[in-house]
């Protein structure tokens, strides 16, 4: 039998039961309310029509006492509506009658009815109001109409009686019909449960051991062979998992192989490099690391960063889990120091996550770039620069005395053409010193012999001063000078002349770039322990491929050279930002301007003169 006839058979029964039991109970629910339903519409029916015909027997009455006192013009026609209407109520209850003894009681109440109507109609017919007249109403009318309406009270009452008593029979049938329902769906669960022992094992015993062979197998367990036990849709399953297990051990024996070369290779690859490099999973494991990173840095296959014992690479690691993006060291700061053989060695670190396709992080490649030569060509080169600019500047400086002196006509007078050639020898003179000057600065600053005075300063105080500095400059070119300074900014601490050198090539950088009707804005504001300093301007901007460059020394954005610049401004700038330990960075979209920000640290103030600063 296939699955699907097995199925049919479970739940084909299981409906059939469900079917029967449903059919039963709505049609003894049905019978019961009918019944009810008939036996109080009957009742109810015979009680408004006694109802009806007290009322006419009593509108008859004050018409028949009016007539005692008062002379009325037809009294006979004025009682025809209502006689008609008792008599439409009388003739309904005769052809309603359903009760034992009710009957009787009809016949009575019609008989008393027509004595009634003829004493009726023989008071109307008498003389007018008197003695006779009144005794006559008295002595027969009166009795006769009680009569009458005690036969229609007594329908009323044997109607209602059995109102009564049928509520009761309908609790009783109820009560019959819910035992019934109970033991219907008693049998219904029993049958179905019969249903189930039978049906349920030969269709859940194939599932349950093609399940746990599956389990099996998708533990890594391929050389498990499923159980085939019929040939039903569950039997055709098992053989095509069987199949599928077959492929799976193929492919697990030449992935295996596969995967082995591709290792392989790639370890050979790995340990041509010169610098070290490895790989790690989400959970800081060492899954793949080359030969220079084991011997520098212990960074050993089945082990971990962490165990490697280096701070600064556990660090590294530790944030670009965090921040799922590369991180690529900022300068010669960054690098790693390590003494190999009494040899002093640096490597600049660099971190790249491994993403899927979902953007999950699946590991990490750490690379140590090997940067010893290149450092100490750096250094050489800083020497060989400082050198050379304290060379330069004692004959540059006896030129620059002998060119004033000459220029001051006090050794003879000149023609104008010497003095032409001289104030060019001047400002080229003079264009000379301040180059060596900055890169003498620049040079102390690299090897730490620049003395930086901290100071607390308000951050204010450093946005006023370096702009009214240059307010002027910018009124000449036409050009619009703004500050927005926070009211909550926090105090900093920093050396004040050389962050007015700061602003200083900043706002010059800007006003060069800045065409007359422009805007260039100066803001300060608060960023966690830090002040964020921003100078943004909607000039000519930069090109997006020189934005890494514009920091370093000499460079000039090509096509915007000028003799007057050397190129050494906005590499003095970032030196200094750094030394004060905080960070610059730039913004730029051609033809949009540019925005250079750069971070200085917050002082930590008392609590309450943190509170009287912020109120004033």
């Amino acid at each position: 039998m296939s699955l699907r006839s097995k199925l049919i058979v479970a739940f084909g029964g299981l409906l059939l039961i469900l079917l029967a039991v449903g059919i039963v109970s709505v049609r003894m629910v049905t019978e019961s309310s009918t019944a009810i339903e008939r036996i109080f519409r009957e009742n109810y029916d015979s009680v408004a029509a006694c109802l009806k015909m007290k009322g006419a027997i009593e509108r008859l009455d004050r018409l028949a006492e009016l007539s005692l006192w008062e002379r009325l013009p037809d009294p006979l026609g004025s009682s025809e509506p209502v006689i008609r209407e008792f008599e439409r109520n009388l003739k309904f209850q005769q052809t309603n009658v359903t009760l034992p003894g009710e009957q009787e009681l009809t016949d009575q109440l019609s008989e008393l009815w027509k004595a009634y109507q003829r004493e009726l109609h023989s008071l109307f017919q008498m003389p007018d109001a008197g003695i006779a007249r009144r005794d006559f109403y008295r002595s027969a009318l009166v009795p006769r109409l009680q009569e009458l309406s005690n036969a229609a009270q007594g329908i009323m009452d044997k109607n209602l009686e059995n109102m009564v008593s049928v509520d009761g029979q309908a609790r009783r049938r109820a009560l019959e019909t819910r035992r019934t329902m109970v033991v219907l769906v008693f049998v219904g669960v029993a049958l179905g449960v019969v249903f189930i022992g039978v049906a349920g094992p030969a269709i859940l015993r194939p599932i349950e051991s093609l399940t746990r062979s599956v389990r099996e197998i998708q533990k890594g367990n391929l050389d498990l062979v499923v159980m085939v036990h019929s040939r039903d849709e569950i039997g055709q399953l098992a053989m095509a998992f069987n199949e599928m297990a077959s492929s799976l051990r193929e492919f697990r024996r030449t992935g295996q192989a596969r995967l082995l070369r591709t290792q392989r290779a790639t370890q050979l690859a790995l340990n041509t490099l010169s610098d070290a490099v490895a790989i790690c999973n989400p959970n800081g494991e060492i899954e793949m690391a080359n030969e220079a990173a084991e011997r520098l840095f212990g960074l050993r296959r089945e082990s971990t960063v962490a165990a490697a014992g280096n701070d600064s690479i556990s660090e590294l690691y530790t944030r670009v889990v965090h921040e799922m993006r590369p991180l690529h060291p900022e300068g010669y700061d960054s690098a790693i120091q390590i003494f190999r053989n009494g040899e002093e060695r640096f490597f600049m670190p660099e971190a790249t996550p491994i993403l899927d396709d979902q953007r999950q992080l699946i590991g990490v490649t750490l690379v140590l770039m090997d940067v010893t030569r290149m450092r100490r060509l750096d250094e050489v080169k800083s020497g060989l620069i400082s050198t050379v600019s304290h060379e330069l500047k004692t004959p540059l400086t006896s030129i620059r005395l002998a060119t004033h002196v000459l220029l001051s006509e006090k050794l003879g007078p000149l023609t104008p053409r010497q003095v032409e050639l001289l104030a060019t020898a001047r400002e080229e003179s003079d264009r000379l010193f301040r180059i060596i000057e900055s890169l003498l600065d620049l040079s102390r600053m690299e090897s730490g012999r620049s003395e930086i005075e901290m100071s607390q300063v308000t951050a204010e105080q450093l946005v006023i001063q370096a702009v009214e500095e240059m307010r002027s400059a910018f009124l000449d070119r036409g050009i619009t000078l703004a500050i927005d300074v926070s009211p909550d900014v926090p105090p900093v601490l920093a050396d004040t002349f050389r962050l007015q050198s700061v602003f200083a090539n900043l706002l010059n950088n800007a006003l060069r770039n800045t065409s007359a009707g422009g805007r260039v804005s100066v803001t300060a504001q608060a960023e966690g322990d830090m002040v964020c300093f921003t100078v943004e301007d909607d000039g000519a901007g930069i090109p997006e491929e020189y934005l890494p460059h514009i920091f370093d020394k000499f460079f000039r954005v090509p096509g915007r050279e000028r003799e007057s610049e050397s190129g050494l401004g906005l590499a003095i700038v970032k030196e200094i930002v750094e030394a004060h330990g905080g960070k610059i960075d730039v913004k730029s979209q051609l033809g949009k301007g540019s925005r250079f920000t750069f971070t200085l640290k917050t002082v930590e103030l008392p609590g309450g003169l943190e509170q009287l600063l912020s109120e004033a």
